[in-house]
């Protein structure tokens, strides 16, 4: 393109790009980054791999982590027992109904 002085729309058209807006942001990326911007990446968000899915035995964990752990145990009783006394209460609620 340089070379020849072509302008975007024209050569968009020789190579049957789409759009010119697609060679114009990879003008820009070979400006910014050269020719490594231009090579794909990966989209979207990384895998998380910190969590593994056997816990430390608790001799391992120090005292910081044990309470963290209990604390977030005790929240995840008490969510799994408020869907429990939603559950009861939509049975009784439809029982009352009939």
């Amino acid at each position: 393109m340089e070379i020849n002085d072509w302008s975007l729309g024209y050569t968009s058209a020789y190579f049957d790009l789409s759009s010119p807006g697609i060679l114009f942001q990879w003008q820009k990326l070979y400006a910014h980054g050269g020719i490594t911007r231009l090579k794909p990446q990966k989209k979207g968000r990384p895998c998380v791999t910190n969590h593994s899915s056997t816990p430390k035995p608790s001799a391992d964990m120090s005292e910081k982590e044990l309470r963290e752990e209990l604390d977030y145990l005790r929240a995840e009783n008490a969510v799994l027992k408020k869907l429990e006394a939603l559950a009861q209460a939509r049975k009784k609620k439809a029982k009352t109904k009939r």
